[in-house]
């Protein structure tokens, strides 16, 4: 080998190097931004620590770990917020997670995530009323969905005052009564199911979503309180994370490069 072409290998070598350190260098500081807040992960352990959780469903919820690796939370990846919280538990009789006494009332620090986009929850028993603190989720939240989880008592007035939701669905579940009229004002909502509870007949809707263009609505089957059939139900796995598909990224780019090296 010439030594022009030794030269012209060795500077190879150290551009391909060069670039795979610069990437690293990125993919390491991006990930910095993913670090989920104190106030997020209090909010989270909050909710966890509020459950007693036979089958360790939230067991990887560690305290003074980065949230934004927990199973069922995604984050944004620009600054570490918690967007997303998608929980769903067994199905399977008394494999549930479920309110502990001590529990005053489960759920209520997730209204602190306050860039929370998604709530969807499903098989976790509450055992106890909506918790009037979700009326104060930010005006980020767009779809609230709690199904399968025992929750009882009237649906909150104050849901009405988390303007952005465009879904609320609370099928499913035990609660009484009717359909506040302050939920008339979510001008944004295009989906509402409150079906298989047991809120009271022939007063259930208010007269402003009787008539609204683009709205479903479901509200049968009351009196057969979380008796739906659960096939109809969508299950879904922990929200897979951002950081996930960088890390085989990486991988990818050094695989390539010992190719090259070796080559």
């Amino acid at each position: 080998m010439s030594c022009a072409e030794s030269a012209a290998d060795h500077l190879r070598m150290f551009t391909t190097t060069s670039a795979v350190l610069f990437l690293l260098s990125v993919f390491i500081g991006s990930c910095s931004a993913w670090t989920c807040s104190s106030d997020s992960e209090t909010a989270l352990l909050g909710f966890k620590n509020g459950l007693i959780d036979p089958d360790g469903l939230l067991d990887e919820w560690v305290p003074g770990t980065n949230c934004c690796y927990w199973p069922y939370v995604t984050c944004r990846q620009s600054d570490g917020a918690v967007i997303e919280l998608s929980i769903t538990g067994s199905a399977r009789p008394n494999h549930q997670p479920y309110r502990s006494k001590n529990a005053n009332s489960l759920g209520s620090t997730l209204a602190d995530l306050t860039e929370l986009q998604l709530l969807k929850l499903q098989w976790i028993f509450f055992n106890s009323p909506i918790p009037s603190a979700w009326g104060s989720f930010s005006d980020n939240l767009v779809f609230l969905i709690v199904n399968d989880c025992n929750l009882q008592g009237s649906i909150p007035s104050n849901l009405g005052d988390i303007h952005s939701l465009q879904r609320l669905d609370l099928q499913a579940n035990f609660l009484t009564g009717v359909i506040p009229q302050q939920l008339c004002n979510l001008q944004s909502l295009n989906y509402l199911d409150v079906s298989y509870n047991n809120l009271q007949s022939g007063a259930i809707v208010p007269t402003c979503f009787q008539n609204r263009p683009g709205l479903h609505l479901s509200t049968g089957n009351q009196d057969e309180g979380g008796n739906q059939n659960n096939n109809n139900h969508a299950t879904h796995s922990s929200t897979p994370t951002t950081s996930s598909f960088f890390l085989h990224l990486l991988l990818g780019i050094f695989l390539h490069v010992l190719f090259v090296i070796i080559n």
